[in-house]
């Protein structure tokens, strides 16, 4: 054990001495997390303000026929009403207008004989301001609709309100801690699997194929220390650079949310704390049970990571090299990981939570919104564990081949 010990602090002084290490082990995610939480709020309020103040050109064809209709249109907000060209399809398509509205002729017959009018719209589906377009003009339409209405109830003299028999009050039994932990749901396990591997990536090829590339390797293997001690040690060095970098990733994503204030409102916007009377506050603490089972799953998931990432440096002979070899092993872990994370309303079954990365992933989901499957729980905590022994075994093997070691 004090051999262990020995190599392990031995590799950490090593690793802080280097800078890369230091920027992937404590530098990059103190930095990069807050910046890709307030980023990422920052970029969806953008989007919905400047979505807002986009304006937008949109023709009505004949619209000498109803001038109140086109009064309600052109009331709305950023929405510019142009002369109808010629050929109004081809003037959406080639984006010269936005929406194009067309007014049948006999619109003011039909309204004063009380009957239906259907208004044809044209909009382009992959431009971005026509779906804004559309959605002004059938606000501007069901308000002038409900006048119309109102003009002919007061003629007939009805209360509007005979239209309303049912009205639907929608409440939501979710409380706040459960949608925050929905929201987290999607950014925290992303970001653990993200760290668990990348966090120690430098310092595994540092301590495996750094080493032969320094030719120092060899000095090391001829010392009375047992190969199984040898590789502990270089292990417990991975493994411990993973989940400072990892606890540093969290630490950021707590200090923003928390410290930042930012809340979601009622309309999906990002605001300030207490900036604004309708914000439906959503609260993104975590409940000690889930912090809990989130930390230990994110240890053995660290260790899993740390002895494959060493097992697969070892065998290359330079430090660029060993670059190479984890690049495509990397892509492997976050692939099925990413696609896990982005299915929505996904009912894994038992098996899943014995496949590493994936089980920690759907386990995070999970916890974070109250749920606690003691079946899912043992079963990713099992698994997690056997591969890291696994991992482990075989990175014992594989520092006993000389081959593998000095291969030229």
């Amino acid at each position: 054990m004090k051999n262990i010990i020995t190599i392990w602090k031995k590799e950490l002084k090593d690793a802080i001495r280097d800078r890369r290490t230091l920027m992937a082990m404590i530098v990059m995610p103190m930095v990069l997390m807050p910046m890709i939480i307030v980023g990422m709020f920052k970029l969806i309020d953008y989007q919905v303000s400047q979505s807002k103040k986009q304006e937008v050109k949109i023709a009505v064809q004949n619209r000498e026929k109803e001038e109140n209709l086109v009064g309600f249109i052109s009331a709305q907000e950023n929405l510019v009403v142009v002369d109808a060209p010629s050929d109004l399809s081809a003037a959406v398509k080639d984006k010269e207008i936005d929406l194009a509205v067309l007014v049948p002729f006999d619109i003011g017959q039909r309204l004063k004989a009380e009957e239906p009018v259907s208004l044809q719209i044209l909009g382009h589906s992959l431009n971005s301001r026509s779906e804004v377009a559309f959605g002004r003009v059938s606000q501007a339409v069901t308000a002038y609709n409900s006048q119309i209405l109102a003009s002919r109830f007061k003629e007939q003299k009805v209360s509007g309100s005979i239209l309303t028999g049912i009205t639907v009050e929608r409440k939501d039994v979710a409380t706040s801690e459960e949608i925050g932990g929905f929201g987290l749901g999607y950014l925290l396990p992303l970001f653990i699997v993200m760290w668990a591997n990348v966090g120690g990536q430098y310092i595994a090829i540092d301590v495996s194929a750094g080493e032969k590339e320094r030719k120092t390797l060899e000095a090391l293997l001829l010392t009375p220390v047992k190969r199984i001690e040898i590789v502990f040690g270089k292990f417990l060095a991975v493994a411990t650079s993973a989940l400072t970098s990892v606890v540093i990733s969290l630490a950021g994503i707590y200090v923003v949310i928390n410290h930042f204030g930012l809340k979601l409102n009622e309309n999906g916007n990002i605001s300030e704390t207490g900036t604004s009377s309708d914000s439906f506050v959503i609260d993104f603490s975590v409940e000690p049970a889930a912090l809990l089972v989130i930390l230990i799953v994110s240890i053995l998931l660290v260790l899993v990571f740390s002895a494959m990432l060493l097992s697969i440096s070892i065998f290359a002979k330079s430090y660029k090299e060993a670059q190479n070899y984890l690049g495509p092993s990397y892509m492997f872990i976050i692939l099925p990981v990413v696609i896990v994370n982005s299915i929505p309303d996904f009912k894994p079954p038992l098996g899943l939570f014995a496949v590493p990365a994936v089980n920690a992933i759907l386990l995070f989901k999970e916890v974070l919104i109250g749920v606690y499957d003691w079946g899912h729980i043992i079963t990713t905590a099992i698994s997690l564990a056997v591969f890291a022994l696994s991992a482990v075994f075989i990175a014992t093997r594989i520092y006993s081949n000389e081959k593998v070691l000095f291969r030229s």
